[in-house]
């Protein structure tokens, strides 16, 4: 006689609809938690390399001032930044054997210039002048002097103003109008700089309001001017 053997499988229970939801509730709370620190790591990380990319930028200056009896390219005859009001980049072109690679003028929060990245200051596409302002996240303090430690030297390009203290591409700065803000583009209206010592700096907005006073008092000047790289 022949045995025929029949194999049971056990019906699988599925999710009740309670109990879908109760997981897809504990997931949204998970990423209610986890999300919101890993931008903040993110935009730390981002800011580091920034603040990272302008002490190189203030290290630049600094050398070549030494070189050019403590002058920086925009009052230096032969610098390309000589009396340079309009366009930012020359300034940072005038200082390429002192910053070695074009990649540190590019900020990682600054989307509007990541597919402009230039390596090198050459002539070719690689080179800053192929790209020129577009490849330029940080702007130029043109009354900066290695004196006057309290001056800035070089800013994130990201500032925005209530006043019509922006005249082309220069900010004009001084005591009878509000100081300029950052927008929420690069740094969630946040900012950072480099002060004429080479320290790099992360500003909020009243911290800046308070740089650009110290940057005044120190100058003596009426009014500070910093040069963006605006595109045309």
């Amino acid at each position: 006689m022949k045995l025929s053997l029949h194999s049971h499988s056990v019906p699988r229970r599925a999710f009740t609809l309670t109990e879908l939801a109760i997981v897809i509730l504990i997931l949204m709370v998970v990423a209610a938690i986890y999300i919101p620190q890993i931008v903040r790591d993110r935009e730390k990380a981002i800011r580091i390399k920034c603040v990272g990319n302008l002490k190189q930028i203030g290290l630049s200056f600094k050398v070549f001032a030494n070189d050019h009896s403590d002058k920086f390219p925009f009052g230096v005859t032969n610098s390309l930044g000589y009396t340079n009001i309009t366009t930012a980049w020359h300034h940072f072109q005038a200082m390429s054997n002192e910053c070695g690679s074009a990649k540190i003028l590019s900020c990682p929060g600054d989307r509007e210039r990541l597919y402009n990245i230039r390596s090198d200051f050459s002539g070719g596409p690689t080179g800053l002048p192929f790209a020129g302002n577009a490849a330029v996240s940080y702007g130029s303090g043109l009354e900066a002097d290695e004196t006057q430690p309290n001056v800035v030297l070089a800013m994130d390009r990201n500032l925005v103003t209530n006043a019509m203290n922006l005249q082309g591409k220069l900010f004009l700065i001084n005591a009878r109008i509000p100081p300029p803000e950052w927008d929420g583009k690069h740094h969630w209206f946040n900012g950072n700089l480099v002060l004429a010592d080479g320290s790099g700096q992360q500003m909020t907005k009243s911290n800046l309001g308070v740089q650009v006073a110290q940057g005044l008092a120190s100058t003596g000047l009426a009014t500070n001017r910093w040069l963006l790289p605006l595109l045309p």
